[in-house]
């Protein structure tokens, strides 16, 4: 028998109080302190203001996953593009789709905007999210390095 599968909505205000365990242990998962009350404001302000798009995986009535995207723009190309800045999936949810879903939406939202591409970045250790991300057709980056500057 196949398993249904997941439903995936973009995120609305309504939808935080479901997201927000989701966005804790993706925090945890990057070694990262809970703090609620943070959490609450950062994804709250991005769902009102509407400065980050967020999608969300649902299955069995429940939220099982997250991703969010963040508009940029390519000097180079002449068009947006987007970051996939977040994904993640509740552990007893893996290996079910839930994260493929995820994917194929934000790439459709990249098309459907008009974007030029759009990248991600993931840690160096997590090889289960770099399978994901290989079986869904994206290529490691090979021309560029990232550098980072202290804040």
């Amino acid at each position: 028998m196949s398993e249904t599968p997941p439903l995936i909505e973009r995120a609305a205000a309504g939808d935080l109080d479901e997201l927000l365990p989701l966005v804790r242990a993706y925090r945890v998962f990057y070694k990262q302190q809970p703090n609620e009350m943070r959490e609450r404001d950062f994804v709250a302000r991005h769902l009102r203001d509407g400065t980050s798009v967020i999608y969300v995986a649902r299955t069995g009535g429940r939220a099982a996953g997250f991703t969010q995207l963040f508009k940029t723009y390519s000097t180079v190309h002449l068009a947006p593009a987007w970051i996939l800045e977040d994904l993640f999936v509740d552990p007893g949810a893996r290996r079910s789709g839930v994260a493929a879903a995820l994917l194929e939406r934000a790439l459709a939202h990249a098309r459907e905007s008009g974007a030029c591409g759009m990248f991600l970045e993931t840690a160096h250790d997590n090889v289960a999210a770099q399978r994901v991300y290989k079986r869904a057709g994206w290529t490691r980056e090979g021309r560029f390095y990232k550098y980072n500057a202290p804040v």
